[in-house]
């Protein structure tokens, strides 16, 4: 009985041992065999900061197979953190974690091990972050070129890895050799983009500079030796903002050379080449110099103007860019009176009846070089007239009496013009008549002649004598004794209320 008892309970013992024993080899990590080889592989060499990468270990035991699953990697990196930094591996033999870069510029190194088992050192992962990532730094200025008075212009810092992907919050250095900048230090955007502005009034290079100086060795691949040191120097780019300086402009000589009053002047203009990259210009504006002023959103080869004064005037012509920056110029130019037209009329009759045709006689002389282009004549009624060409005559009807003034006015191919006037007395009946008589019709230096001109006709008619000997008289009936012999000539002239005149002759002998 008590030879069964200790049976059972040595082999209750043995049950208990044996599962401690299983137990306690659950509770140890599986490790890479000895001989095993580690390899890290990550898809990226730089991060910005608080970046994030995959990194993966591939364990292969000395026989070429994967290890058992389950097999433990332990991670570690020289910057950031691995997370998780423990990781089994799979069926093939893969363990794969995650590197966070944080916040911190450097070259992070990653490697593995298990047991016995580590990456070689030639093998490490090394991912640049922050500051160490940047690999190229791009400067660029908006606009490239200010005004001569100076302006701002936005300078653009794109930052880029080894793979040209954009770094965000890198610090960007920018410094500048004349002018100011807005920000000395500016961090990238999402975009990996840093901006400061600058403010000049002298052609200045902006730098813009990235990055740290990183040292990294490169262990021997075998055996001795002291491996390879590379050193990383920060990048830097730098753009030129350029202050403008305007094209120049010329104004020519005046064409005519000396234009008179309403004459068409014109004056030529160029814009010479710029060996200086200046700005061209794209405007002009003009001051003609007599309160008038003219511009052009072009830049035309000629410049026309008409003065209607005489005078010295001086045209200014400024030039604009399309910067607003200005360039200027400047031609004198006299202008003198306008040459006349001579014009001269006359009327038959000068003085007719109402409804009496009257036949104007116009002649006109044009200034040199020129023709006659047109006659206007004001009649003097209130009817006007105008014909082409150099007229010679126009006739005329007049309905109503009294005293005309008439007046032709020429211009010719030049502009000029010239007028004449003549003043015509229409009459409301017909003009007077001029008759008398002698008696006796001849005597001798004692005879007393006597004259009567009673026969005339007309109204308001006043009488004058002529009577042939370098005497005269007046009235109606007058006398008249000579003091010489010879034939003597009488001459009658009537004149009636509306100006208008009749004139009569007879011959007396004197012995």
């Amino acid at each position: 009985m008590v030879t069964r008892i200790r049976r059972v309970s040595l082999a209750l013992g043995v049950f208990a041992y044996v599962a401690l024993a299983a137990l306690s080899c659950e509770k140890v990590p599986l490790l890479a065999p000895t001989g095993s080889t580690i390899t890290l592989t990550t898809a990226t060499s730089a991060l910005g900061f608080n970046g994030t990468a995959e990194v993966i270990a591939q364990v292969i035991e000395a026989a070429g197979t994967p290890p058992h699953s389950g097999t433990h990697i332990t991670f570690s990196t020289s910057l950031g953190i691995m997370e998780p930094a423990e990781v089994q591996t799979d069926v093939n033999g893969r363990a794969t974690t995650q590197f966070k870069a944080g916040t911190s510029s450097g070259i992070a190194t990653i490697t593995a091990s298990s047991g016995g088992s580590a990456v070689a050192a030639t093998n490490t992962v090394k991912i640049a972050v922050g500051s160490a990532a940047v690999s190229a730094v791009v400067a660029s200025a908006n606009p490239a070129v200010v005004s001569s008075r100076g302006g701002n212009s936005t300078i653009t810092a794109k930052v880029t890895d080894a793979g040209g992907n954009s770094l965000a919050s890198i610090p960007v250095t920018f410094t500048t050799d004349a002018g100011s900048l807005s920000e000395s230090v500016s961090n990238t955007n999402s975009q990996g983009i840093a901006t400061s502005v600058l403010s000049t009034t002298r052609t200045a290079k902006v730098t813009a500079t990235a990055g740290i100086t990183t040292t990294t060795t490169t262990p021997p691949a075998s055996g001795g030796g002291t491996g390879t040191t590379t050193t990383t120097a920060p990048a830097s780019s730098t753009t030129t903002v350029t202050v403008n300086t305007t094209a120049s402009i010329t104004i020519g000589s005046p064409a005519p050379a000396d234009p008179a009053v309403g004459q068409t002047v014109s004056f030529p203009l160029t814009y010479p080449a710029s060996t200086t990259g200046a700005s061209p210009i794209v405007r002009v504006d003009v001051d003609w110099g007599d309160g008038r002023r003219e511009s052009f959103n072009s830049t035309p080869s000629a410049i026309s103007h008409v003065y209607g004064s005489t005078g010295g005037f001086l045209v200014v012509v400024t030039g604009f860019d399309a910067l607003g920056d200005t360039a200027t110029a400047s031609q004198a130019v006299t202008v003198k009176p306008r040459p006349q037209i001579t014009v001269t009329i006359s009327a038959t009759p000068s003085n007719p009846a109402i409804g009496q045709t009257v036949t104007f006689a116009i002649a006109a002389t044009p200034t040199a070089g020129n023709a006659i282009t047109a006659i206007s004549i004001d009649f003097g009624d209130g009817d006007t007239r105008n014909l082409p060409g150099n007229a010679t005559t126009i006739q005329h009807v007049y309905s109503t009496g009294g005293s005309k003034q008439v007046t032709a006015t020429a211009t010719d191919t030049s502009g000029a013009t010239g007028s004449a006037s003549t003043v015509i007395v229409v009459g409301t009946t017909a003009g007077p008549t001029a008759s008398f008589t002698v008696t006796p019709s001849s005597g001798t230096i004692s005879t007393n002649f006597m004259f009567d001109a009673s026969a005339s006709t007309g109204t308001g008619l006043t009488f004058q004598w002529n009577f042939g000997d370098n005497t005269s008289g007046s009235g109606v009936t007058t006398s008249h004794t000579y003091q010489t012999t010879g034939p003597k000539t009488i001459t009658l002239t009537v004149t009636d209320n509306q100006g208008r005149t009749a004139t009569a002759t007879r011959q007396v002998t004197v012995s």
